[in-house]
């Protein structure tokens, strides 16, 4: 009986085995991968001179590929012959996007006969570079907005901040701004920049200054330190702020230029506190002269919201006139919005008081809540002085504080 088991256990297994064979001769195997995603692409290679992917030269001493070069309410601009950096011609601008009746403030250049350019390759190396010098004075900001237009109506916008400086303020000394083309916003407008038809110099506020060889040049931006955060902004509604004592906050300010309607600048003739103070100098009621305006942004361009704030904060500064001939009305305070839109009050006797000093300076608080509703206050880009008619004052110590 146990041995008829022990056959009966082995016959079952041999069977199980030969099924499991026949069950293998039916099965086919194939050869695996991996993966059966598509393969990615390599980035192109870096090109050994800009001149093989784009003609790198936009503009220097040739001037026909450039409009705007004329003389309207809000600019003036041409060519010079006198002030270059090199070659035989640069360009002359001065303009005030204040004055009455001016929407558009600019220049463009179709660089290389207005041909389709295709920077698409480029944009991670290649920088905008420009020299820049004052007609007179300093500037400690350059409001310029890049904007690079394609053949379909697409742009991209690159602002000239500070840091793209070679020294800190614009002075009467020719300096290089280099904007990387990786700055530029493209998403916003869909800029395509295998197409670009030109390079648009939108100027905002005012300004003076000569241009001259513009080109694209290789750029590499600074090695990141690994450990290094980005920076974290203080709360720009954490007043007292100083936008202005011996300087502007972050060098942020705009404005300080001198021609025929303005002077404004930086200077020790006077002070309320520290060592310097604004001297600002104007006479908008000449000919072809406009209100005169400076200012600056306390949160390094990012939008403020003030909406929380506008009944318990006020600007707070020093003013100092001249001569008693200065008429206090002509001198409006405010703020501009991300939409252009500004919003500004003109100075009046319950604003100052005596400051206790001797030499006649005052101290001037204008509250947030004063100022006409006609921007968005949760977008400020700027505080705004705006000068009208004429006169001749120091500020100094300019705050933003809270009074309740």
């Amino acid at each position: 009986m146990h041995l008829n088991r022990i056959f009966r256990r082995k016959a079952y297994i041999a069977g199980i085995i030969s099924i499991l064979f026949l069950a293998a001769s039916c099965i086919q195997f194939k050869t695996a991968t991996l993966y059966n995603g598509m393969e990615v692409e390599p980035e192109p290679p870096k090109v050994a001179d800009i001149s093989m992917a784009v003609e790198p030269v936009i503009f220097a001493d040739d001037a026909t590929d450039v409009w705007g070069l004329e003389t309207n309410e809000c600019q003036s601009a041409s060519v010079s012959k006198d002030v270059v950096f090199s070659g035989a011609e640069a360009l002359e601008i001065t303009w005030n996007r204040d004055a009455n009746g001016c929407d558009f403030a600019g220049i463009g250049i179709g660089w290389d006969s207005y041909a389709g350019k295709d920077l698409s390759q480029i944009m991670d190396y290649v920088a905008i570079q420009m020299q820049v010098r004052t007609q007179g004075g300093r500037m400690f900001g350059l409001p310029i907005v890049l904007t690079l237009e394609d053949y379909s109506g697409g742009m991209g916008f690159a602002y000239t901040g500070n840091k793209y400086f070679e020294r800190s303020a614009i002075d009467e000394e020719w300096q290089k701004v280099v904007v990387p083309l990786s700055a530029f916003d493209i998403e916003i407008e869909n800029l395509d920049p295998s197409n670009i038809k030109q390079l648009q110099l939108e100027l905002q506020q005012s300004g003076s200054i000569y241009l001259d060889d513009i080109r694209l040049v290789f750029y590499e931006p600074e090695p990141q330190v690994p450990w290094m955060e980005e920076e974290v902004l203080p709360n720009p509604i954490a007043f007292p702020i100083q936008v202005f004592g011996d300087h502007f906050i972050n060098n942020n300010g705009w404005g300080i230029v001198s021609n025929e309607c303005q002077s404004v600048k930086i200077t020790d003739q006077a002070h309320a506190e520290g060592t310097l103070a604004i001297s600002a100098k104007w006479n908008s009621t000449a000919a072809d002269c406009n209100p005169a305006s400076f200012g600056a942004s306390w949160n390094k361009w990012f939008p403020v919201d003030v909406s929380s704030i506008r009944e318990k904060a006020a600007f707070q500064f020093h003013l100092k006139p001249v001569s008693g001939l200065t008429d206090l009305t002509n001198i409006s305070v405010g703020f501009e919005d991300y939409d252009r839109a500004k919003t500004l009050i003109p100075l009046k006797d319950a604003f100052l008081m005596d400051s206790g000093s001797a030499e006649g300076w005052k101290l001037v608080t204008v509250p947030f809540s004063a100022l006409p509703k006609t921007v968005d206050f949760t977008r400020i880009k700027h505080l705004v002085f705006q000068l009208y008619g004429d006169g001749e004052i120091f500020i100094d110590s300019i705050q933003l504080v809270n009074i309740q």
